[in-house]
C-alpha cells in the first residue's frame, strides 16, 4: 500500500491508535504501520494487541477484524461445493468461478478470497523481509506496475 493509500485510509482519524487499527485491517503489516506513523513497533504490537487484532506472539486472532465471531451457516454438496449466500461473497471479496484459499487451523477451516490471502501473503513477506520491499513490490505488481530498469 502506498502512503498517499495510507493517508486517505487514516486521514479522518483523530488517534494514532485509530490508525493503526484501520491500517491493520487493510493488510499494513505492523513495520510498515510503524514507520508510516513514525512511532515505535512496540507501540504499534500493542495497540493490536489491545485490540484483539492479533495475539501475544504475533499471531493473528482468527476472528474477522470487521465481523468479530460471525457465523455464516452454508451448504455442502455432496460433491464438496460450498455454497454461500450472495452477501457473504460480495463482503468477502470472492468471486463466482475464482479459487478460494484454505488455511486449516486447529478450530477449524479458514477460507479466503484470492484478495485477502494475496493481503496475508503481502503483509507477511514485508514483514519479514523489509529489506526487500522495492522487491517484494515489483514482484507482486503492486507498485503501479512501475519496474525499473537498469542500462
Amino acid at each position: 500500500m502506498t502512503h498517499e493509500e495510507m493517508d486517505r485510509l487514516t486521514g479522518a482519524l483523530d488517534s494514532k491508535a485509530a490508525k493503526v487499527r484501520e491500517l491493520y485491517r487493510a493488510g499494513v503489516s505492523t513495520g510498515d504501520i510503524s514507520r508510516y506513523l513514525q512511532i515505535r513497533y512496540q507501540h504499534t504490537y500493542n495497540v493490536l494487541l489491545r485490540a484483539g487484532l492479533i495475539e501475544k506472539g504475533g499471531s493473528e486472532a482468527t476472528a474477522q477484524p470487521d465481523a468479530p465471531g460471525e457465523i455464516i451457516v452454508a451448504q455442502v454438496d455432496g460433491d464438496g461445493a460450498i455454497r454461500l449466500p450472495a452477501e457473504i461473497m460480495s463482503r468477502y471479496g470472492i468471486v463466482a468461478g475464482e479459487p478460494v484459499y484454505c488455511e486449516a487451523r486447529p478450530e477449524g477451516l479458514m477460507v479466503l478470497s484470492r484478495e485477502a490471502a494475496f493481503r496475508q501473503v503481502t503483509a507477511i513477506a514485508r514483514e519479514k523481509m523489509p529489506e526487500q520491499l522495492a522487491l517484494i513490490e515489483a514482484l507482486l505488481g503492486r507498485n503501479g506496475d512501475k519496474v525499473s530498469q537498469s542500462p
